[in-house]
Order: structure tokens, then C-alpha cells, then sequence
């Protein structure tokens, strides 16, 4: 069956609800799994459940091709009144759509999944495209983009500049961020300098990976790249770092109230301090320091210095403003945040600056800064308190925990690695080893049937806990959201990580399932059964403003997601409706926001390196003495290489040994439309055709 029948079949609408008086649901990636990956489905039900075995079959035909057991039933505490079942079918391998059956001995009822897939790549194939497409149809553009091209700053005589370009930050937020947060010290977001930077590094992984199929997508990649890039030149401010912030200041969104405006430094919200009238304007109060977005925006211009296509400007005029922007920050970057002090948010993204100047420019200069920002965050691992092998976002033992680049850290690291020397890399390497191994630990040290990364969470007061969402006493505020991008930033670092542990395959197959279960999450495999990608699987949330639902998602857009309960953080609630609340507190769940498509991205594209039996070849021997195979005949789905037998050596060249070899040759070539990764060998001489062979 095609993806979108399937697709079409399975796009059904669903309340977000949480009684127990709901039938039991088998849970499952909507889109599906990699036929060699990890696969897990979950059934939610009540204590009155009681499950043992499922089967799942081929659909739609209902041929069984695989059965296990489910675990015993676990709860997780203040999940609702839900009782969950986990199934593991790793073991089934075969291409193809499936469904699961599972037997309720509570009430004998059977219950039945929606279709899904098995298929090599399924989320490149499914879902790079939508998300490709999905960062065009939210660029600047229009009379927007008129306006910003000659836009004032906010308070302040300065002459407006042309910053037209970069991508609406939310479904309902029209405005340009490099970052928000700035008001806090350990919380930063990155924000469109972590798009450009994700849709750069994607088009270069993909570029490694040598899959022809990903030939468009890496060439619309390239084309996003550079409209990144361009914004970033046009808000790089003269002698100094970025402009922070595009504010959308007036409800009605008018492109002439737009604004040029200062990084938050002190919170918002009610009760909040204003600014003093008749302060002297500093010269860079507008910009950006290394933590509020200046880090990946230097990062995103120096890879697109090196792409094989500009946009407005050239690859040199990239460059050139990553450079001053990195000599500027170097210098005063301690000046442009809310405290004045450097943490573990300055170190990554420094250290992501510098690798990508590194490697694109060779200048000692910034091998030297990316080293050194290295040393300091290596040294940021701490064991303290009895908990060990955690990331330290102070300068003494604060855990270091995040809304949205929980992963950032180790893929700095990561993204330094190949540059450093191989005292460094084995440092680099044991550090991620342990930081990850943590991240396993805290994950599973608790029931959790879904595999959903926990972290380990300070509140304002100092309390220290494990979580499973970010939660509400934080210096965040009243801010807190779904944390899809946190997930795909996790989901990134675990997959960039597995190629450095290929003597410990253990440790690698376990990152790939912690990866896995990250990017299952956001494509229905939760609670709630809803695929929070736009336009893929099921249950897809609407985004309402109040009761209104004006702002519309885009497809291949990634909503906040799943968050603690609305009255308690460590509950779990999702689209809580304002008929509900009478608050705005919609768009903590249902709203796009850049960064969780951007971490997705850059998750997906790192799949290849994840663990995959390629490592066990399964080769299937074809001799067929002149007669032209049946292609229905061969498991083409279960094979990695097709061994055919025998061509003939004649006046020392390889010919044709069956008069029907051509036609066969174009058969077993055929069968690669159903396994692209299928490698036919053929064998020579053999018993058949060995006259001719030099005596050995």
C-alpha cells in the first residue's frame, strides 16, 4: 500500500481524553519503524485490563508474521488513572504494513492497532521532505517582508536597517528570535540560528550518506541554508555580534508595528520591572552574546561559507560576518548577558562557533578557542550530592537541564570531535560515554513504559529531583511548554554519539533505542496518540489562540507537545482547551515552534549512524540454469545481497553465461524498488563455466 493510502486510512480524529472508562488502546509509531531498528508499541488501559500476548500481522492480509508477550502492566505516578503494557517486536524484520492484536482477558475483547509500517529509512523517506517544505511555507515573506526591510529599532533614534528574511518563530508569533529566555542564565532557547545551523549540517550528513534518494531534499536543504544565511548577514550588527530580536508587537500582526528589539534581560509578565525612561543607550544593547543565538548563528554562516551555493551574498560575505561576529563575542560576550558570567550555555554554543569557523577556515585561531571551550566544558561533568556524571551549569554543582537543547552539550562535543587531536578525541569520547550513560540511567531508573528522557531538574527553591517534563518553578516563570525539540536534541546526540562505541555494541544499541523512543514520542507512540508532526499519522493537534483557531499549523511542523500537568508538574496533561481553563495556555501544547522541527531534522539525518544489522549479511543464492526467476518467489524485503550464479569467462572477459541473463539481470534489479539497499554479487565460472580459467 502507498504511504499517503495508508496514511489517508489511518488520518482519524481523536479527543485527547483520559478516563479510565476509555477502551484500551494499542499505541504505535503512526508512520512506523525501521525495519532493523528498535520497535516498541505500548497499550494504554485501566487496572481492569489484563494483557498477555499479541500478534502482529501483515496487513491487510492478517497473516500472523510475529507474536511476544507484553510486560506485566505498569502505572506511572499522576499519569491519569492509565495502566500501561509494553510489547517489544524488534525481532520482525520483514518490509511491509502490519497490525497488532491483543487479547483483553479483563473483558475478552481483542483490540486492534492502526496499520503501520516496517521500511529501511521510513523517517527520512516519511517525513525530511514535509519538514523541508515546512520551513519555506513560514519564511518572512510578503508585506512582511517589505516592512522589514526597512525596520526601526524599538526606543531608539537608530536608523532603520534592511533585516527582511528568517523564518516566523511560531504558529501564532509572527516575530524573528535568535533565542528567548535571555532572562534567565541557564535557559536560553536557540532559535532561527539553530535552523540554519540544523538545515546546513543535515544537507551535509545526508551528503555523507551517499543515498541517492536524498537528492532533492539536500538540494532544497542548500536552498534554505542560504536563505538563512542571508538573514543572518542582514542582522549582523556593524562591529559588534546579532540583532536579537524581530518583535511582532501589535495583536493585529501589522507589518508596519514590527520592531527591532532588546534581548528580554529581566522577565516579563505581570509584576514585571520596566525599563528606566531616559537611560543612556548602550552601543550593543540590541545584540546577542554566544548563549542568545550568536553561537549558531556564527556556526550556521560558516557552514553555509562552505556550501556549494550562495544566496544573496557569497560565501565570502558569510564568512566574513562569522568572523567578526566571533571576534566581537570573544571579547564581550560576558557583557551581553543578563548576570555577566559564562556557563555551560555559552560553552556549547562558543564551542559549536568555533568547530564550524574550524572547519571551514583552518586557522589555528579558532582550533585554538574551539579547544579551549572544549577543556571547559569536559570539565563540566560532575559527580556531586551522590549523582553521578552529570552536566554542571554553574561554576559548582547546579544540574544542568533544559526546555529544548538538552542535547546541546554533546553535540558540540561531538561536532569538535573529528578536529581534535586524539588525546582530545579519547577524552571527548569517555566524557560523552558518561554524560550519555547518565541519560540511560535517569531514563529508565523509573517506570517508564514509553522510554520518554527524563532529566534531572532544580526548582527556584533548590530542590533537585528526576522528571519526566520541565517543570513550573523554575526562573523560567510562568514559560513552560511541550518539549519535542529537547527530545530531538537528545535523539541527535545519542545518534551522532553511536559511531564512536563501534567496541561496544551494547552501549550502542542502547543509544539507539534511547533515540528511537525520543522521535517515536513525537510520532504518536504517547499517551495521547497523537503524531504532534503535522500532516503525518493521526490526531494531529489543532493550535487554538483563546477559542479561536485563526493561526493555523503548517505541515511538516512540529508542535510543543506533551507537557506536566497543568496543576502539577509532575502529572502529565496536552491540550487542556481554554473552555477548560479560561487562561491562554493553548499554545503550551498545540503551537509550532521552530526548534522542534530543527532538533528533528538534524535527529533524522543522523540515522544512519545508528546501530543496524548490516553488520549481518543475508545472502540469498540465485541459479537458475537459463530460466527467468519469478520475482514474487524471492524475500527481497529479508535480504541485504543477491548472490547470482554463474556468469562465463570467455577470451578472458566476464560474458553472459545464460542466453535469459540479461532479462534475469533486470529482474533481480527490479526487486530493489522493494529493498533499495539490496547489492546483487555475481559469481563466476562455478562448476558451469570453468573451462576457461587459468590453471591456478
Amino acid at each position: 500500500m502507498r504511504r499517503d493510502t495508508l496514511l489517508s486510512l489511518i488520518a482519524l480524529t481523536f479527543s485527547f481524553g483520559s478516563a479510565a472508562s476509555e477502551p484500551a488502546r494499542i499505541l504505535t509509531n503512526h508512520l512506523g519503524y525501521d525495519s532493523f531498528g528498535p520497535k516498541r508499541a505500548v497499550i494504554r488501559g485501566s487496572a481492569s485490563d489484563q494483557f498477555q500476548r499479541c500478534t502482529v500481522r501483515a496487513y491487510p492480509s492478517g497473516i500472523t508474521a510475529f507474536e511476544a508477550e507484553t510486560d506485566a502492566g505498569s502505572s506511572v505516578n499522576k499519569w491519569k488513572d492509565w495502566k500501561f503494557w509494553t510489547l517489544n517486536f524488534t525481532g520482525l524484520e520483514t518490509g511491509g504494513d502490519y497490525t497488532i492484536e491483543c487479547r483483553n482477558k479483563g473483558d475478552n475483547t481483542l483490540i486492534k492497532s492502526m496499520p503501520f509500517r516496517l521500511q529501511s529509512e521510513i523517517l527520512e523517506r516519511g517525513t525530511l521532505s514535509d519538514l523541508t517544505y515546512y520551513f519555506k511555507s513560514v519564511r518572512a515573506t510578503g508585506a512582511i517582508e517589505k516592512a522589514d526591510q526597512k525596520i526601526a529599532f524599538s526606543g531608539s533614534d537608530r536608523k532603520p536597517i534592511d533585516a527582511r528574511g528568517g523564518w516566523y518563530d511560531a504558529s501564532g508569533d509572527y516575530g524573528i528570535h535568535l533565542s528567548q529566555l535571555d532572562f534567565t542564565s541557564y535557559f536560553n532557547t536557540q532559535q532561527v540560528p539553530l535552523v540554519a545551523y540544523s538545515l546546513g549540517k543535515a544537507r551535509e550528513i545526508l551528503d555523507a550518506r551517499k543515498e541517492p534518494n536524498f537528492a532533492q531534499i539536500r538540494r532544497r536543504l542548500l536552498d534554505e541554508t542560504a536563505y538563512g544565511a542571508d538573514f543572518l548577514v542582514r542582522i549582523k550588527a556593524p562591529g559588534g555580534s546579532f540583532y536579537a530580536h524581530i518583535y511582532d508587537k501589535s495583536p493585529e500582526k501589522r507589518p508596519e508595528d514590527r520592531r527591532i528589539g532588546r534581548p528580554m534581560l529581566k522577565p516579563l509578565g505581570p509584576g514585571a520591572p520596566k525599563p528606566a525612561s531616559g537611560a543612556a543607550e548602550l552601543p550593543h544593547e540590541f545584540e546577542a552574546g554566544y548563549r542568545g543565538g550568536g553561537g549558531f548563528a556564527i556556526a550556521a554562516l560558516a557552514i553555509a561559507a562552505r556550501a556549494p551555493q550562495s544566496g544573496d551574498f557569497s560565501q565570502t560575505v558569510y564568512l566574513k560576518a562569522a568572523e567578526d561576529a566571533f571576534a566581537f563575542l570573544e571579547a564581550h560576550n560576558a557583557e551581553l548577558t543578563n548576570d555577566g558570567k559564562e556557563n555551560i550555555v555559552d560553552d556549547y554554543c562558543a564551542l559549536v562557533a568555533a568547530s564550524e569557523l574550524a572547519r571551514t577556515t583552518k586557522k589555528p585561531v579558532y582550533a585554538a578557542a574551539a579547544q579551549r571551550r572544549a577543556e571547559s566544558l569536559l570539565a563540566r561533568l560532575v559527580t556531586a550530592n551522590g549523582l553521578r556524571d552529570y552536566w554542571r551549569a554553574d561554576d559548582r554543582d547546579r544540574p544542568f537541564f533544559h526546555p529544548s537543547d538538552a542535547g546541546a552539550p554533546v553535540v558540540a562535543l561531538l561536532g569538535y570531535y573529528e578536529l581534535a587531536d586524539p588525546a582530545m578525541q579519547n577524552r571527548i569520547r569517555e566524557v560523552v560515554r558518561r554524560s550519555l550513560q547518565f541519560e540511560l540511567w535517569v531514563t529508565g531508573e523509573s517506570t517508564n513504559p514509553f522510554g520518554l528522557a527524563r532529566q534531572y531538574v532544580q526548582s527556584k527553591n533548590g530542590e533537585r529531583r528526576a522528571a519526566f517534563f520541565f517543570p513550573h518553578d523554575t526562573e523560567t516563570g510562568w514559560w513552560w511548554q511541550g518539549e519535542n525539540a529537547r527530545l530531538g536534541s537528545l535523539a541527535t546526540a545519542a545518534r551522532l554519539a553511536i559511531p564512536l562505541y563501534g567496541d561496544d555494541p551494547a552501549f550502542q544499541t542502547a543509544l539507539q533505542s534511547y533515540a528511537t523512543d525520543q522521535l517515536n514520542w513525537i510520532l504518536g507512540l504517547n499517551p495521547y496518540d497523537a503524531s504532534m508532526l503535522t500532516g503525518t499519522g493521526r490526531n494531529n493537534p489543532e493550535y487554538r489562540f483563546f477559542s479561536s483557531w485563526e493561526y493555523k499549523s503548517a505541515p511538516g511542523g512540529i508542535c510543543n507537545g506533551i507537557t506536566g500537568g497543568l496543576d502539577d508538574d509532575e502529572g502529565i496533561d496536552f491540550q487542556v482547551p481554554y473552555e477548560q481553563t479560561g487562561v491562554d495556555s493553548d499554545w503550551r501544547w498545540g503551537e509550532q515552534w521552530l526548534p522542534h522541527a530543527a532538533w528533528y531534522m538534524l535527529a533524522v539525518a543522523s540515522g544512519q549512524t545508528a546501530v543496524a544489522p548490516a553488520e549481518k549479511a543475508i545472502i540469498g543464492y540465485v541459479f537458475t540454469s537459463g530460466r527467468v526467476p519469478d520475482p514474487s518467489t524471492i524475500a527481497a524485503e529479508k535480504l541485504t545481497h543477491i548472490n547470482y550464479a554463474f556468469a562465463n569467462i570467455r577470451n578472458g572477459e566476464m560474458v553472459e553465461g545464460f542466453e535469459n541473463d540479461a532479462r534475469t539481470m533486470r529482474v533481480l534489479n527490479g526487486l530493489k524498488q522493494r529493498n533499495p539497499k539490496l547489492k546483487l554479487l555475481i559469481s563466476v565460472g562455478g562448476w558451469t563455466w570453468s573451462n576457461d580459467f587459468s590453471d591456478v
